[in-house]
């Protein structure tokens, strides 16, 4: 599968509202994977980007890199949001645990990491408050 083809139809089909902006930073990989759980990923990872978003024009970049781990690559989404405190980072992934200043059930962000680890991948986030966060994700090739 096409990854950028498919990420092009996802945000396509998301109906994004006019102050919402979706950047491709790269060219992606063409992966032999399980095309809904990669649609799983990526739709969860945008629609938290906008829902929980505390700016007036949202933007978000998505790319791909070669991952470190063979037969892996390297995906990422980053929005310009309220960011995620570092006390934060790890707590976000758990079933039914938020940041501090998070809405929502606590649950999106541990199904996340659940496909990702169904592919033997692994999740992070990378935050500054105020600024944005960049979760990065590891998805198998194969």
């Amino acid at each position: 599968m096409d990854v950028g083809q498919l990420l092009r139809q996802l945000v396509k089909l998301l109906f994004l509202p006019g102050h919402v902006s979706v950047q491709y930073d790269t060219e992606f990989p063409t992966i032999t994977t399980t095309r809904l759980k990669l649609v799983q990923v990526f739709q969860n990872l945008v629609a938290n980007a906008i829902k929980h978003n505390d700016k007036e024009k949202v933007e978000i970049h998505i790319g791909a890199m070669p991952s470190e781990k063979e037969g892996y690559v390297q995906f990422y989404v980053q929005d310009n949001g309220p960011g995620v405190a570092q006390r934060d980072t790890d707590r976000i992934f758990r079933l039914f645990e938020r940041g501090d200043s998070a809405t929502g059930t606590g649950i999106g962000l541990n199904i996340f990491k659940m496909l990702v680890e169904e592919q033997g991948g692994k999740v992070w986030v990378e935050s500054n408050p105020g600024i944005g966060s960049k979760f990065f994700f590891e998805w198998s090739k194969q």
